[in-house]
C-alpha cells in the first residue's frame, strides 16, 4: 500500500512545521491537505517498533524530515500505535499532529485512547498508548499458574481432546507439535503460533518471533512429503510477511550468536527474507553493521532474485541500492540488468551501474561501458564515465582510446578524472602523457586546461609511478601547469 508511505512522510512532515516552524502556516496547510487526500486511500496505522517509523508495516525512512520526530514524540508520549482511519477529517489529522508535536490539545481535537473516554464528537484517529497494550497484554498472557494447571490436569487423568493452547506459552505449544498431533489439532496449534508471532511483532517483542518462525521452519525440514509438511508448509507462508521477517533481521546484529538461528528461517521464507536483509543492509547504521548483515545476506539463495526485481522499481534509490549490492556480490547473472540501466533516465543510477559493470570485468560488461561512453549525448558520456572510478585495469585500455576520440572537453576531462581513481600503471602513463608538453599522441599542443586535469589525476592516483611523472614536470614553462604540479605532489605526498 504505497499511499501509507507517502501519508506517513506528510504527516512526519507536518509534525515536524508544528514543532520548528510553527509560524509556517502556508506549508502546514499544505502537508495538511495532503494527508486528507491520502487518507481516502485507506487506514493507516502508525507504530514504532525497534526505533524504526512503520507505516502499515513499510519502513519510513529516518532521512525523511520529522520521521526522528515522530519517533521521539511517540516513544516520549509513550504512544504504542496510532491507527488513522479511512477518510479522517482535517482537524482530526491536526489534533493528533500537535498532540505528537507536544502542543496542547483540546478535547475536541479529535484523538483518543481506546481506554480514555472519547472525544465529544465522532472521531477515526484512535491512539493505543504502552500502557493500554501492557494492560492488554496482562490479561491475556497466560500464566504461570494456569500452565501448571493444564499440566496438573492432564498428569491426574483427565482426558483433553488437545492441549488447552490458552494456557500455554509459545515454547509450550512448539513442544506439543513434536508430540504427534492430530491433522486437526496440528492446524489449530500453527495457527495459534501464528496469531502469537504476529502479536508479538506488534508489541515489540522480535525474540518471541523469531523462536516461532525457528521452530516451525526446523519442525518442517525434519518432516518427509505428506499431509503433515504441508500443512507446515502453509504455515511457514504465512509466516513469511514482511512484518514478522522484519522482526527477524535485526536480530543478526542485536544476537550475533544466534546468526546460523535467524539465516535458516530468512532463507526459508525465499524473496521475502532476502528483502528483509536488504532493508537493514541499506538501512546500517555503521560499516561493522553493513559487513554483518551483508555476511548473512550473501549465503541465501534468493538474494539475487530480489535483487533483480528490486531493479524495476520507480524510485531511483531503491534501484541505485540494488546495483550497488550486486556489484559488491560480483553477481555477474544479472549482467544484463545492469548493461541495460545504462541508459536509465537518471544519472545516478548509471553511475552505479558503471561501477557495478566495472567490478564485473567481462568482456560484455568492459564492451556495454565503453559503448555508452562514445553515445552522442554528452550527459551519458559524462555519467558512465563518472563512475569508471574503480581499481579495474580492464577499464583502462577502453578509456585511453576514449579520451583521444572524444571532442567534448568536458566528458574528456571527467575521462581523465577516472584515470586518475583507476591509478593502473597503464593509466598512469596515459595521464603522464596527457600531462607533458609535447604529448605525442595529441595532433596539436594540449590546452593548459587539460594538462592541468592530468597532473590532478595523477596527484589522485598517489602511486611510485604518478609521483615520478609529477616531479618531471616540476619545472614545466606553464607557470599554470608548473602551480598544478606543486599542489598535486603536496596531495600526493
Amino acid at each position: 500500500m504505497d499511499y501509507s508511505g507517502t501519508f506517513a512522510r506528510h504527516f512526519a512532515r507536518l509534525v515536524w512545521l508544528l514543532r520548528h516552524d510553527a509560524k509556517n502556516v502556508d506549508e502546514q496547510k499544505v502537508s495538511l491537505r495532503a494527508l486528507v487526500t491520502l487518507s481516502r486511500s485507506g487506514p493507516v496505522t502508525l507504530v514504532v517498533e525497534s526505533d524504526e517509523l512503520l507505516a502499515n508495516d513499510q519502513r519510513v525512512a529516518r532521512a525523511l524530515a520529522g520521521v526522528p520526530d515522530v519517533i521521539s514524540q511517540m516513544a516520549a508520549q509513550r504512544l504504542r500505535r496510532i491507527e488513522i482511519g479511512l477518510g479522517s477529517a482535517a482537524a482530526d489529522l491536526l489534533g493528533l499532529a500537535r498532540t505528537l508535536a507536544g502542543k496542547v490539545v483540546s478535547r475536541a481535537s479529535g484523538t483518543r485512547s481506546t481506554r480514555k473516554p472519547p472525544s465529544p464528537r465522532a472521531t477515526t484517529i484512535t491512539v493505543v498508548t504502552l500502557a493500554d497494550v501492557e494492560a492488554e497484554d496482562a490479561s491475556s498472557r497466560p500464566t504461570v499458574v494456569a500452565a501448571a494447571e493444564a499440566t496438573r490436569r492432564t498428569s491426574a487423568g483427565v482426558r483433553q481432546s488437545a492441549p488447552d493452547v490458552s494456557a500455554l506459552s509459545h515454547a509450550e505449544v512448539l513442544g506439543a507439535l513434536d508430540k504427534s498431533p492430530s491433522a486437526e489439532t496440528l492446524e489449530r496449534l500453527l495457527s495459534d503460533l501464528i496469531d502469537v508471532a504476529e502479536y508479538s511483532a506488534r508489541i515489540a517483542k522480535p525474540g518471541i518471533v523469531a523462536d516461532i518462525l525457528h521452530g516451525v521452519v526446523s519442525r518442517e525440514a525434519r518432516l518427509r512429503e505428506g499431509d503433515a509438511r504441508r500443512t507446515y508448509a502453509r504455515a511457514v507462508e504465512q509466516l513469511s510477511k514482511p512484518a514478522l521477517l522484519r522482526a527477524v533481521a535485526p536480530l543478526i546484529i542485536r544476537k550475533p550468536q544466534g546468526k546460523q538461528y535467524y539465516y535458516e528461517v530468512l532463507e526459508r521464507a525465499g524473496e521475502e527474507g532476502a528483502n528483509a536483509v536488504i532493508e537493514q543492509i541499506v538501512q546500517a547504521r555503521s560499516i561493522d553493521e553493513r559487513k554483518a548483515y551483508l555476511d548473512l545476506f550473501v549465503e541465501l539463495t534468493w538474494r539475487v532474485a530480489a535483487l533483480r526485481r528490486m531493479l524495476g522499481d520507480s524510485r531511483w534509490f531503491v534501484v541505485r541500492n540494488a546495483i550497488d549490492l550486486l556489484g559488491e556480490m560480483h553477481a555477474i547473472d544479472a549482467e544484463a540488468d545492469l548493461i541495460a540501466l545504462l541508459r536509465h533516465p537518471d544519472d545516478r543510477v548509471r553511475r552505479s551501474a558503471t561501477n557495478a559493470l566495472l567490478r564485473f570485468g567481462t568482456a560484455g560488461a568492459m564492451k556495454a561501458i565503453f559503448d555508452a561512453v562514445s553515445e552522442s549525448a554528452s550527459k551519458g558520456r559524462l555519467s558512465a564515465v563518472g563512475g569508471a572510478a574503480r581499481k579495474e585495469s580492464r577499464a583502462t585500455v577502453g578509456l585511453v582510446q576514449a579520451i583521444e576520440e572524444e571532442q567534448d572537453a568536458d566528458v574528456q576531462l571527467a575521462m581523465i578524472a577516472a584515470l586518475g581513481r583507476i591509478a593502473t600503471s597503464e593509466a598512469v602513463d596515459k595521464l603522464a602523457k596527457i600531462a607533458a608538453p609535447d604529448a605525442k599522441l595529441a595532433r596539436k599542443r594540449r590546452p593548459a586546461a587539460i594538462r592541468i586535469a592530468a597532473v590532478q589525476a595523477l596527484g589522485q592516483a598517489r602511486t611510485g609511478r604518478a609521483i615520478a611523472a609529477l616531479r618531471a614536470l616540476a619545472d614545466d614553462r606553464d607557470d599554470q601547469v608548473r602551480e598544478a604540479v606543486g599542489a598535486a605532489l603536496a596531495l600526493a605526498q
